[in-house]
């Protein structure tokens, strides 16, 4: 394992956006064969599904659309490692009632995750700035074995900053109340300095650029500021509140430029892996991922701007077989581009609200297909 770690760690040290996409092929779909047999040969669910299934030997596999799929529901029901050393269980914020993934991430995964997060932050907001999170601080570790995804996610894109201010505490209620002391420290470098402002989206949302108790008296912040928010869209989606809306009132309350403003979209089966959109952008896909869009009905690979199941590709997953996942989100290929043999991808994703009839992978895939 240790050789294919390295081999990994090698690919992560390319630009996260810029490389030939004849030369990221080659060496992503080497990564994959590698993990393929990894996880074949120290998974023994993995491996009983794969045959059952008569998968492609990994050494024939030559194009992307080869790679088997896990669906993200399996994780759920089943244990996947491919590891025996000890791991931390990571669980996934599915809502109340439902069942979670439970995904087994050891120390190797984890340095790959963080790597690979850390390119991806650092070419979208650049080097380490002052962080201003829409949170209160934590009064527990990250180290404990079983953690939420929650704080699991907020560490990871953490280690982007060079200093943290929590703009928020708990009180005896265990209720977020504004921390004006921060609030007071954001107001005097947030015209001449490039901060960060980050949190999980409906956090940032009710409590932040909806909060009166937070006023901010200079008139325009630093133009390189950011706003980075994550977690998804279920909540705001719930109250009707689209990214338009979103953007449009982060822009007053910040006087901060909507491009600047970065929506990340992301998943616990495949912590590291993210997707950026800036302003009313698609999510970007970096050279560590890529994405397949796949018919609802079929499962066949759908041409862009067609709505499907979306089907994530990773080099990262180590310690248990996430390298290939059909998420249960719906979504499409909203732009392709071609610039001197560099592809960028860009992919949107349907709000649950739009999905109307359209029926959960678990409902498409034949019996056969689960683990």
């Amino acid at each position: 394992m240790k050789i294919l770690k390295n081999k990994i760690e090698n690919y992560l040290d390319v630009d996260p956006f810029i490389l030939d996409r004849n030369v990221k092929k080659k060496k992503f779909l080497d990564i994959i064969k590698h993990q393929l047999k990894h996880h074949l040969k120290n998974c023994t669910n993995y491996r009983t599904w794969y045959k059952k299934n008569n998968f492609l030997h990994p050494n024939k596999i030559k194009r992307y659309d080869e790679i088997p799929f896990v669906p993200s529901a399996v994780f759920k029901n089943v244990e996947l490692k491919s590891i025996k050393n000890k791991t931390k269980i990571i669980t996934s914020s599915g809502s109340s009632g439902q069942n979670k993934s439970l995904i087994a991430i050891d120390d190797a995964t984890s340095s790959l995750q963080k790597k690979c997060l850390g390119k991806i932050l650092k070419s979208t907001i650049g080097d380490r700035r002052i962080f201003f999170i829409a949170d209160a601080e934590p009064n527990e570790g990250f180290g404990q074995m079983l953690i939420s995804a929650r704080y699991a996610g907020m560490s990871g894109y953490l280690l982007a900053s060079k200093e943290r201010n929590y703009l928020f505490k708990l009180n005896d209620k265990n209720e977020l109340v504004v921390n004006q002391d921060i609030v007071k420290k954001l107001n005097s470098v947030i015209e001449k300095e490039p901060v960060v402002i980050i949190g999980y989206t409906y956090i940032i949302f009710d409590h932040l650029i909806r909060n009166k108790d937070i006023k901010l008296e200079n008139s325009l912040c630093n133009k390189y500021t950011k706003l980075v928010h994550f977690g998804g869209w279920k909540k705001l989606h719930n109250n009707k509140v689209t990214k338009k809306e979103f953007n449009n009132e982060a822009n007053i309350k910040f006087k901060i430029d909507k491009n600047n403003i970065m929506d990340i979209y992301g998943f616990s089966e495949q912590l590291g892996s993210i997707y950026v959109s800036e302003g009313l952008g698609g999510c970007k896909v970096s050279n560590f991922s890529h994405i397949l869009i796949r018919d609802p009905k079929t499962l066949k690979v759908l041409e862009d701007g067609q709505v499907g199941f979306m089907q994530f590709l990773s080099v990262l997953p180590l310690s248990y077989p996430g390298i290939s996942i059909l998420n249960d989100d719906m979504g499409y290929v909203s732009k392709r581009t071609f610039d001197k043999n560099i592809e960028q991808i860009e992919f949107k994703v349907h709000s649950r609200l739009d999905r109307l009839e359209l029926r959960g992978c678990g409902d498409t895939l034949p019996d056969h297909y689960y683990i």
